[in-house]
This record gives C-alpha cells, sequence and structure tokens, in this order.
C-alpha cells in the first residue's frame, strides 16, 4: 500500500484570544496554504433569512476598514489571485496558497477581510444582483438542482434541508444591518480555526498567525453555536413521500439521485475512514459499481457518481446519474438494484482494488499544500483528532474485507434511501411510481 512522501504531522495550539490554529510544516514545498474555517455556514442563517451565511460570503473580499476594493484587489493580484471563500452547510471558510514569500502579505488580507470588513451598502447592492444570478445558474443547471432537491427530501424543514443560496426572495430581503450582526455574532476567534501548512516551522507559522490574528477580539454578541442548530439532525424518512420529483419541459435527459445517511464524525474517525472507502467503491470511475453496471455494461449513462457529506452528527452519501428519458426507468431501477446489492457485500477482488484506489488518492492529496491546510482546518472545527494521512493509510491496511462489508451492512442502507428525479412530466411521475 501507498505511502505519502513526506509525514505530514500538525501541531495544534489555542492563541490568547481563543483562536485556534493548525500548523503543519511541509519543508518541500514553496508555497503557504492557508485554511480559516468558521462555525457559519448556512444553517445557522436566521429565520426568513435564508442565504444570509452565502450572501456574506461574496461579500468577504470586497472593501474593509483597511482597504478600499480596489486596494484589496491589487494586493491579492500581486498574491497571485488564489483566495476562494466558500459556504457549505455548516461552515464558512477561505481558503488560499501563496509563495511563501507572501505569507504576511497573504495573512494580513485574510486577517483584514475576516475582521474589519466594510459592508458598504454599493457593495452590498452590487452582490446581491451577482448572487441572484448565481441562483438562477443553479435553477437551471440540473446537475446543481439534483444537490439541492435532494437535500429538500432528506431533511425536509429542517436548516440541512435548504439550499445554501437562499431563495431569490429571501436573497432580495437580506439587509445590511442583518449582514452585520450575522458577523458580529459569529465572525470571532472562538469560533474560528486557522490551518496553516508550509515550509516554515510549526513555530514560525503559529508566531505569524498570532501576529496578524491575536488582537483579533470578539463582539459582545459573539456566539459558538452548538452543532445542532433548531432541531437534530434526523433525517425527513418517517415521512410517507420519500421520493421528490421536479418536472422539466423540453429536456432530453432525467437527472436522478439516489441519498442514504451514513456515519460521521462522532462515530470515530474508522467510521469515516470506511464510509470514504464505501463512496470510492460504490461510484468513483472505473471498476467500481455503478459506473461499471450503468455506464460501462448498460451503457445507459455519461454521468454517473456518488458524493459524499460529512456534517458535525450524520453524514450523507448520494448516487446521482443523467440518462435519456427513454432509459430512465430502466436506469433508475438497474441503480437501485446495485446499491441495495451493496448490502450482501463486496468480493475480496473488488475490495482489494477499492481500498488501494482510496490509499492512492490519500497518498496524492497528501502531496497537496490546499488539502492538507483545509483538510485539518476541518477536522479542528468539529473538535476531531488531527489524524494524518500515514495513520489513515494504517488504518487501511488493517482494515479486511469480511469487517468493512459488514460495515457496509449494518451502517449504508440503500433500501433506506431518498430518491429525487428532474425532468419531463410524464417520466418523472412513471419514476414516482
Amino acid at each position: 500500500m501507498p505511502r505519502p512522501t513526506k509525514d505530514i504531522t500538525p501541531s495544534s495550539q489555542r492563541l490568547r484570544n481563543g483562536l485556534r490554529v493548525v500548523a503543519t510544516q511541509t519543508p518541500e514545498s514553496g508555497t503557504l496554504s492557508i485554511s480559516l474555517a468558521l462555525r457559519a455556514g448556512s444553517i445557522y442563517d436566521p429565520r426568513g433569512a435564508a442565504g444570509l451565511a452565502h450572501f456574506l460570503e461574496h461579500l468577504i473580499f470586497k472593501a474593509t476598514h483597511d482597504y478600499t476594493r480596489q486596494q484589496l484587489a491589487s494586493a491579492m493580484q500581486r498574491c497571485g489571485n488564489r483566495f476562494d471563500p466558500a459556504t457549505s452547510k455548516e461552515l464558512l471558510s477561505i481558503s488560499g496558497s501563496v509563495p511563501a514569500n507572501k505569507t504576511d502579505h497573504a495573512l494580513d488580507l485574510i486577517s483584514s477581510v475576516v475582521r474589519r470588513p466594510l459592508f458598504d451598502r454599493a457593495d452590498i447592492e452590487t452582490e446581491r444582483r451577482v448572487v441572484l444570478e448565481e441562483l438562477r445558474d443553479w435553477e437551471d443547471d440540473p446537475s446543481k438542482r439534483i444537490e439541492v432537491l435532494t437535500d429538500e427530501a432528506l431533511w425536509g424543514s429542517h436548516p440541512l434541508g435548504r439550499d445554501i443560496g437562499g431563495t431569490q426572495g429571501t436573497v432580495r430581503g437580506i439587509t445590511r444591518a442583518q449582514v452585520r450582526s450575522f458577523h458580529r455574532r459569529l465572525f470571532h476567534p472562538r469560533n474560528a480555526v486557522i490551518s496553516l501548512a508550509g515550509p516554515q516551522s510549526a513555530q514560525e507559522l503559529v508566531e505569524t498567525a498570532d501576529r496578524h490574528f491575536g488582537s483579533w477580539s470578539e463582539h459582545a454578541s459573539a456566539v459558538v453555536p452548538k452543532s445542532r442548530a433548531h432541531a437534530p439532525y434526523q433525517p425527513a424518512l418517517h415521512r410517507s413521500r420519500r421520493a421528490k420529483m421536479l418536472r422539466r419541459k423540453n429536456t432530453q435527459q432525467v437527472w436522478f439521485s439516489f441519498s442514504t445517511t451514513t456515519p460521521s464524525y462522532p462515530d470515530g474517525y474508522e467510521a469515516v475512514l470506511r464510509t470514504q472507502l464505501a463512496q470510492t467503491m460504490v461510484c468513483d470511475g472505473d471498476g467500481t459499481r455503478l459506473w461499471d453496471g450503468l455506464r460501462e455494461q448498460l451503457g445507459l449513462a455519461y454521468e454517473v457518481y456518488a458524493t459524499q457529506d460529512f456534517y458535525s452528527d450524520v453524514g450523507v452519501m448520494s448516487a446521482m446519474a443523467a440518462v435519456s428519458n427513454a432509459r430512465a426507468r430502466l436506469a433508475v431501477r438497474e441503480a437501485r438494484r446495485m446499491l441495495e446489492e451493496t448490502r450482501h457485500g463486496f468480493s475480496k477482488d473488488e475490495f482489494a482494488r477499492g481500498r488501494e484506489a482510496f490509499a492512492s488518492q490519500i497518498t496524492l492529496a497528501a502531496e497537496w499544500n490546499a488539502e492538507t491546510a483545509r483538510r485539518y482546518a476541518e477536522l479542528a472545527l468539529f473538535d476531531q483528532p488531527l489524524v494524518t494521512p500515514a495513520q489513515e493509510l494504517d488504518m487501511l491496511a488493517r482494515l479486511r474485507a469480511a469487517e468493512f462489508n459488514d460495515f457496509v451492512k449494518a451502517k449504508i442502507r440503500w433500501d433506506a434511501s431518498t430518491l429525487c428525479a428532474i425532468g419531463t412530466g410524464s417520466v418523472v411521475e412513471a419514476l414516482r411510481s
């Protein structure tokens, strides 16, 4: 089984203000990768203001009290323009990779946009139009819309069931006061982790973080949200309707997904690793169940893949495909059959190939500074042990096919999955039945 070519062992400590700093020295690298993560994802949007976290993310690299918009843009260009804010269900993150000699410039930028945003009224209105265009794009693209539909089917009225971007109506209604209030409540050092991976020593990285973030203080309204927002993470599977269909006119394809809950971080890291291995074996390219079955053997689909999300309380695995209208019923039936057959386990050869493929992915990711920084930021924010790639590979090496098959049978129940589909009316009605 492959091993990482470098030992990536992180260190972690808290600054006096409560900010957790994860520092990983990658001596052969000439770049510094930064990932600052906060518990400020879409599930923490106030009621009636869905999309607020995502809207704030769009405002991150606008003017601050230290930089005008033009100055900020120029400074980012000089660093290589590799800064990416992102919003997920639970997290809002800011990531970037820069040449190591730009470390102070990059951290000064990120410190300013996180701590001292201006939220200029003109910027808010400009970005509101941008977000509305993004929502239209998501609504028109079935490959993106199917993900939103899947969340709605799984979680119902729980915040996990909402679109991260909100709706056209909620985005139009977001006010500057709501943006400022959300920022004051959740953007503070006790609710954040900054992960740095670069050639500097761990101590140098921590000292650099302290120089730029050590004076970060919190507003009087600051809170550290609990992992559960509004209600426990229980899927809406007890409801009579476990399929969700969206009719689209003039489309030649049907997009569909099967989704089921899986273990996540509270179940321990070995359970997380086994779940990732299962997703790899279900559908992650050549040789995997759905890819070979739907695409290579039956020729039913061009797009076919599986995704995995880990939340603080629960995981979700989805299998998705796009097929012609005429063959949608056959494709859905065959996909369901292939997924449910996983309860009978994987052959020793299938397991060995899947384990080797996943081990290779871990090894490749370990060579990528940006992925190292991102991964440790997420683990730290979820209060998880900072498991190294070498430790992951050791867990995989010890895992046996029989043990893995018992895990899949008990923990990944495709017979309790939801079905979602987007397509013409007659086809989706046939799928519902």
